[in-house]
C-alpha cells in the first residue's frame, strides 16, 4: 500500500464519525471532523501540493475557513460569510480549470446540445433562487445568494467544457469534484430551507468530505491525456 492511500484510510474514520454525528444530532463534531480531515491530507500530499500555484492556496485556505465558520452557523451573519468563503474558493477552482482548457472545434450538434444544456440548467438555477427570495432576510442576503449561484453555474459549465476538451484523469477528477459540491450545496439547502432531514445533512456532509479528498487529487495529478480504456 502506497503511503497516500494510508492517510486516505485515515480520513474514514473521521467520514463515519461525521455521519454519526449528524443522525446523533451533534453538529459540532460533525463539523470537527470536517475540519480534521484536512490533516491527513495535507501530510499525505504535502510533497506533491505545489503551494507556489494562488490556485491551490487560495481553494483549500477559503475552503478550511468555510468549513471553520459553519461552527457559527447559528448565527445568520455566519452563514453569509460561509457562503462568501466557498463562493471564493469556488473562483480558484474555476481559474485552475481554465489553465488546463484549450479551445477545440466541435460539430455543429455539439454545439446545440451544449448550448441547450446551458439554457436548460441556467433556467433551473433562475428557479432556484428565485424560489430562495422568500427565505430570504433581506436584498443582501438574497444577492449573495444568488451571486453564488451564479459562480456554482460558471464553474459547472467550466468543468463540463474542461472534461469534453481535455478527457484526461485530471478532468475527470475535476467533474467529479464539482458535481460532489453541487449537490452537497442543493442538498444544504434543501435542508436549510424546505426538509431539515438527518438522512439529506449526511449525504451533504459525506459528499463535502469526499469533494475535499477529490480536491487534493485534482491538485496532485498531473494533465495527461488518456484512452477509453484507462478510464474503465
Amino acid at each position: 500500500m502506497k503511503p497516500r492511500q494510508k492517510y486516505l484510510l485515515i480520513c474514514l474514520p473521521l467520514v463515519l464519525i461525521n455521519l454519526f454525528a449528524v443522525f446523533n444530532n451533534t453538529p459540532w463534531l460533525a463539523h470537527l471532523c470536517e475540519v480534521l480531515i484536512f490533516v491527513p491530507l495535507l501530510i499525505g500530499y504535502f510533497d506533491k501540493l505545489n503551494f507556489k500555484n494562488l490556485n491551490i492556496i487560495g481553494f483549500l485556505s477559503l475552503n478550511l475557513l468555510a468549513v471553520l465558520s459553519t461552527f457559527f452557523s447559528e448565527q445568520e451573519s455566519m452563514s453569509l460569510i460561509t457562503i462568501l468563503f466557498s463562493l471564493l474558493s469556488y473562483s480558484f477552482l474555476i481559474r485552475e480549470a481554465l489553465k488546463y482548457t484549450q479551445r477545440k472545434t466541435a460539430n455543429k450538434f455539439m454545439l446545440i446540445f451544449f448550448f441547450i444544456l446551458i439554457i436548460g440548467n441556467a433556467y433551473f438555477v433562475y428557479q432556484h433562487v428565485q424560489e430562495l427570495e422568500i427565505y430570504m432576510a433581506g436584498l443582501i442576503d438574497y444577492g449573495i445568494y444568488t451571486i453564488y449561484y451564479i459562480n456554482l453555474f460558471v464553474l459547472a459549465i467550466v468543468a463540463l467544457i474542461y472534461y469534453l476538451n481535455s478527457y484526461s484523469r485530471k478532468s475527470v477528477l475535476f467533474i467529479t469534484l464539482v458535481m460532489a459540491l453541487v449537490v452537497s450545496d442543493i442538498l444544504r439547502d434543501m435542508a436549510l430551507f424546505y426538509l431539515p432531514d438527518s438522512s439529506v445533512l449526511a449525504i451533504k456532509n459525506f459528499l463535502s468530505i469526499i469533494a475535499i479528498i477529490l480536491s487534493f487529487q485534482f491538485f496532485t495529478t498531473r494533465e495527461k491525456k488518456l484512452r477509453l480504456i484507462n478510464l474503465v
